[in-house]
């Protein structure tokens, strides 16, 4: 019987030295193809690095309302080891100390951080200390459709574009009975690349809100205008269009700005408008800008598995990134990588990591979310002409300490 026990002893000891160390890692549950090349990834790192290092990882995907799911998990103690945070929230999850910062990683291996957009490796930073490394990203660019351009005699939008001349473009399309040339949303993240373009910005060094000075305010009356005063814009609801992708896509509108997501879309379901389409930058003010919306990978700073989850994260935004990029078309946030694509309708999008600035306003608190509710819902009213820019602007100064929880 010991000599039976001994043994039944040792096989389990065996057994216990080679278990590979379990990394799980999250992110919301994507379409068919993300979710594909994601799972490509996994396989390939547990058949390759994993196998090699005793870590096995497993995709758990967060269904519903990711941020409170993941906080919840987070608080509870059995949140995930790697997890996608996005730029907009990433404040907000920095300043609840649930994410470990990767600066010693990097340093101890040497990890080439620069051969990563600094836009994007900047969008990550809280106090000046890394708490997440790109997985990949988006930004916004000025679709049209050649078409209808060529129908009413009204030359081709270009990169070089300046604002007046691009309203200049939509008046002489309306003048020769386009009817609606620019479909635009009534949403805050849409108008920041107005502001920053008129030499504006969102906050003031105490990051309190600066939507009212002079360069803020007068890109916020330029988009407005584009609805109200030029007539040359409509919102995609008053198109009869779920959102800006689908209001160009079914040519309810000859211009929108859009991001690289609508590649698919169109190729998918409108492949015949896709092919009438130019993709341009957006056009310049005082200088160049665009949107960034990214989300990085992030380690759970409580988990026990550290040097397990670096090793998974230096995997995904390296090997791991190429599979993903060549599975879903994404953009790559790593140089390397986006040198390689050769997809010439993404190089505009590319292009715009050099001059964009990540969807992410910083408060005090971290917290953004009411504050950008209410301002759209002003930009819905601003749309209807129910009040005016400076009566909305003073409206979003006596509340904004409120609506960030200041």
């Amino acid at each position: 019987m010991r000599r039976v026990l001994a043994v039944v002893l040792a096989v389990l000891l065996t057994v216990g030295l080679f278990a590979a160390t379990k990394i799980t890692i999250s992110g919301w549950p994507g379409n068919p193809i993300e979710e594909g090349a994601i799972k490509k990834a996994v396989d390939t790192f547990n058949s390759t690095i994993g196998k090699q290092k005793g870590i096995e990882v497993v995709w758990e995907p967060i269904a519903g309302d990711y941020k409170q799911v993941l906080m919840t998990r987070l608080s509870g103690g059995t949140g995930p080891d790697l997890f996608y945070v996005d730029v907009y929230v990433f404040e907000e999850l920095a300043r609840a100390n649930v994410l470990l910062p990767l600066d010693t990683y990097v340093k101890r291996d040497n990890f080439d951080i620069n051969d990563f957009y600094p836009s994007l490796v900047d969008a990550f930073k809280y106090q000046n200390r890394l708490y997440g490394i790109a997985k990949d990203f988006s930004t916004l660019a000025v679709w049209f459709n050649k078409e209808i351009f060529d129908k009413y005699k009204v030359p081709y939008l270009t990169n070089d574009e300046t604002w007046d001349s691009f309203l200049k473009k939509l008046q002489q399309l309306k003048a020769a009975g386009y009817e609606t040339p620019l479909a635009l949303a009534p949403d805050f993240n849409r108008v920041i690349p107005f502001i920053i373009s008129f030499g504006g910005r969102l906050v003031k060094p105490d990051l309190s809100t600066a939507l009212g000075e002079p360069n803020s305010k007068k890109a916020i009356q330029f988009y407005i205008d584009l609805v109200t005063k030029y007539n040359v814009a409509k919102e995609p609801s008053a198109l009869g269009s779920g959102w800006l992708g689908e209001a160009i896509a079914t040519e309810k509108c000859a211009v929108v700005m859009e991001g690289p997501w609508t590649i698919g879309f169109m190729k998918g379901s409108f492949p015949d408008t896709f092919k009438k389409m130019g993709i341009v930058e957006m056009p310049k003010g005082i200088k160049k800008a665009t949107m960034i919306y990214t989300v990085a990978w992030s380690i759970n700073r409580a988990t026990p598995n550290k040097d397990a989850a670096w090793e998974v994260l230096k995997f995904l935004v390296t090997e791991g990134q190429q599979i993903f990029v060549d599975g879903a078309g994404v953009l790559a946030s790593r140089k390397s990588i986006a040198a390689k694509d050769t997809d010439p309708v993404k190089k505009v999008f590319y292009k715009g990591a050099e001059y964009g600035v990540p969807w992410r306003v910083p408060t005090p608190t971290g917290l953004f979310a009411t504050a950008n509710d209410q301002i759209n819902s002003l930009l819905k009213d601003l749309f209807y002409k129910k009040l005016t820019v400076d009566e909305a602007v003073k409206i979003i100064e006596s509340n904004y300490n409120k609506w960030i929880g200041r």
